[in-house]
Formats: C-alpha cells, structure tokens, sequence
C-alpha cells in the first residue's frame, strides 16, 4: 500500500504496512518496514520521523510514540513536547485521557502527566488507577491508599489493604483485617460494614428420606462472601468469625467445616471448627 498525492499522482509514501486512523482526526499512525510515524492525512507527509517501535493515537492534542525504553510526547504540528525521552516499561496504554497520562517508569513506580510533560503526581506511587466515569485515580502511595478527584484533591486517604471504585455505589475500602466499608465517591461513609451476600450452612447427615433423597440440616453458622468474592464464617447471631481469607467454606459436620484456598486444580484447604478456630 501506499499513498499519494491524486493531483499530481506522485507517490508520498510507500510500503505502508498499515494506517490507524482515529473517527474524525486528521492525524494518524503510520506503520511501515516495523517502525512508526505520526502523518498528516490533509497533506499526506509523514510528521515525525519513521523511526519508533511503538505509537499510541492522537488524544487530548498530544500523540505518544515510544523507541527502546524512552517514551516520547508530540503535538499536533509534529513538533515534540519533551526534550529528553521519559523512561516506560512495556506500558500497554500509553494514551492522554482528559489531559493526563498515566505512566509507569519502571517496574514498581508509577506518575500522572499532564499536557506539558510536567509531573502532577511525581512517579513515586505503585499504583495510580483513573476511574473515567467518576473522574477518579485510585492510587497507592507506600503503605496508604489514595483516592484524588480530577482536580487532584484528596477524595479518600487511609492505610487500607485496598481500595476499589465501584462502577455504581462508591468506593469499597477493604481494612487489613477484611472488614470492608462503603463510602460515597466524595469519601464519606456510608456504612461501616458491607457483604455481598451471606448464607446459610447446611451439612449433610448421612441419612436418606423416604424417597431417597439426602437430608441436610442447618449448622450454627453462615458463610458471607465479600466484595472481592472471598469467604469467611460467621456465627448465628452474624459476628465474623473468619476474616474472609477462603475461596469457600463446606460444611463437613454440624461443627467442621472445609475452607479451601486457590481455585480449580490449585485448590486446597484447612477445617475449621464452628468457632472459627483451625482444626490439627
């Protein structure tokens, strides 16, 4: 493939392996002979030399190329916005979204960018993930969780074991010791504790009815299942027993019970007695 000018047929590029264009923008990625190029689909000329391994669309006026380790920042005109290169590491999505660009910098730090290649959130956390929809970044900053609004005020602050934007409700903040909080996207609580759902235990006897069917009976405690879908017990009266640690609890008798780790082929587990306490 390649492209050319109709009014005088000459040849601009050639050997095109491919184009990615953007709905509506007149600026595209170029991919030809493994490298890559930002174009001008107006005057069809290459914007940017050839000569970068990977490329990310236009967004926000700003599109992003990367060559071996260094990633580099470039306005609609072609002309770059930083000097030096900035150090990435395989990052997957290397795209602006209002304006701010997340970007790992090595294998445990991560920063926000704004348009102009300043740091407004200097790469010292080890996650910084933006919710779109709420106009959130739920970070991790040492041994606190962060959450920022799109302003960068602090929304939520707090040595967590994990926070986590709920698409619809608010925000999920789980306690170190499992216990997990609603809180509303403006960071105030909702309710102290929250469950996804809590059931009951049955065991089976043994025995049989009439028709032959097995017959269970209730033990004295529940099985509640959290946010993040793990499990843990609780007595008949709901005080937690277990922090929720296990991929689910059987009931074994009316006073054992089977908690598993793992999934599928790597699942294994402890017993655990109606108390919460582990069994020898």
């Amino acid at each position: 493939a390649h492209i050319y000018d109709p009014a005088t047929g000459k040849i601009l590029v050639d050997s095109i392996q491919w184009l990615h264009i953007s709905p509506g923008d007149t600026i595209a990625v170029l991919a030809k002979q493994g490298r890559r190029a930002f174009i001008n689909l107006n005057t069809g000329r290459l914007i940017t030399p050839l000569e970068f391994d990977k490329a990310w669309a236009f967004a926000c006026d700003r599109g992003v190329m990367s060559r071996n380790d260094s990633l580099f920042i470039f306005r609609r005109d072609g002309s770059q916005v930083n000097d030096q290169g900035l150090p990435t590491r395989n990052q997957y999505d290397c795209q602006y979204y209002r304006d701010r660009l997340v970007l790992q910098v090595d294998y445990e730090h991560v920063g926000l960018l704004d348009t102009a290649c300043r740091w407004v959130l200097e790469p010292i956390y080890t996650m910084i993930e933006p919710d779109f929809s709420h106009r959130l970044y739920n970070t991790r900053l040492g041994d606190e969780c962060v959450v920022y609004d799109s302003d960068l005020r602090t929304v939520l602050r707090g040595a967590y074991k994990s926070v986590t934007v709920d698409w619809s409700e608010g925000l999920i903040v789980t306690e170190h010791s499992g216990i997990q909080r609603l809180f509303d996207y403006e960071g105030k609580l909702v309710y102290r504790v929250v469950y996804k759902r809590i059931e009951e235990l049955n065991y089976d006897t043994g025995r049989k009815d009439k028709d032959g069917n097995e017959i269970t009976e209730p033990t004295d405690c529940y099985v509640y299942v959290d946010y993040n879908d793990k499990c843990g017990l609780m007595d008949r009266h709901y005080h937690v027993l277990t922090p929720p640690l296990f991929h689910s609890i059987q009931a074994q008798t009316r006073h054992v019970f089977f908690a598993s780790f793992g999934e599928y082929s790597g699942r294994f587990g402890t017993l655990i007695d109606d108390h919460g306490k582990p069994l020898r």
